[in-house]
């Protein structure tokens, strides 16, 4: 009888042990799982957030970069013969008495630019390549020029965006005329080819940069010179187109 008795107790005891390894066993599966999904929803959030932030980041990038969503090459109409090309190497302008062709063309907002001496009276072009050294030289002369007050009030100065080239320095165009304080109207040239000479540039016979044009009162080609002009220079330049 003491036998069957302590037979029983060692039985329910194996059996206690038993229902007490299987309870932790199961716990331990829960909090195992309870885990895994835990880290897996942490894991897609810290995903999602992650790609929010680039992004944001990448959308801010580009909103910041002025002139980046503005043309580069817009239609220009060429009205009449073009200019022969220029040379520099000295001898008389064949162009000199010519009648400058009219160019009709859009700025960097698609609003008209019109060079034409029945629209504007007596003009100057200013052909400018954003990547240009002489170009970025220049503008800050053509701009403290400006500010003397000695521009004469009969001429129009209108710039020229040319030879644009996406892979050389200050581009886009829009964003090198702005940084630069340009303070007149700019023609944006036609592209013909990157880092070229555009349609308009070509019409009055551009071959280097910067380029100016003097057109009179009268449509006749008065003078062209190609490169830095110091202001004194340049002022003697003006007041003798403007007296022929």
């Amino acid at each position: 009888m003491a036998n069957r008795q302590r037979a029983e107790a060692r039985r329910k005891a194996a059996e206690k042990a038993a229902r007490g390894e299987g309870g932790s066993s199961r716990t331990f599966l829960w909090v195992a799982v309870g885990l895994v999904v835990l880290l897996g929803v942490g894991g897609i959030i810290w995903a999602t957030s992650g790609s929010d932030d680039t992004a944001a980041s990448s959308d801010t990038t580009a909103a910041e970069t002025p002139g980046s969503g503005l043309p580069t090459s817009q239609p220009v109409t060429v009205t009449g013969d073009p200019l022969p090309a220029f040379t520099s190497g000295g001898g008389s302008d064949t162009a000199i008495g010519m009648t400058a062709p009219k160019l009709e063309g859009l700025n960097f907002n698609d609003q008209p630019v019109v060079a034409d001496a029945e629209t504007n009276g007596a003009y100057m072009l200013v052909f400018l390549a954003h990547w240009c050294p002489h170009c970025n030289a220049e503008v800050p002369r053509l701009l403290a020029w400006k500010n003397s007050g000695a521009i004469p009030a009969d001429l129009d100065v209108i710039g020229v965006a040319t030879a644009v080239s996406e892979n050389s320095p200050n581009f886009p165009p829009a964003e090198w005329f702005s940084n630069r304080g340009w303070a007149w109207p700019v023609m944006v040239d036609e592209s013909t080819g990157d880092g070229t000479a555009g349609v308009a540039a070509q019409a009055y016979g551009a071959s280097g940069w910067p380029y100016f044009v003097i057109v009179g009162a009268d449509g006749k080609v008065k003078t062209r010179v190609s490169g830095e002009v110091e202001v004194a220079e340049l002022e003697s330049i003006v007041e003798a187109a403007l007296a022929s």
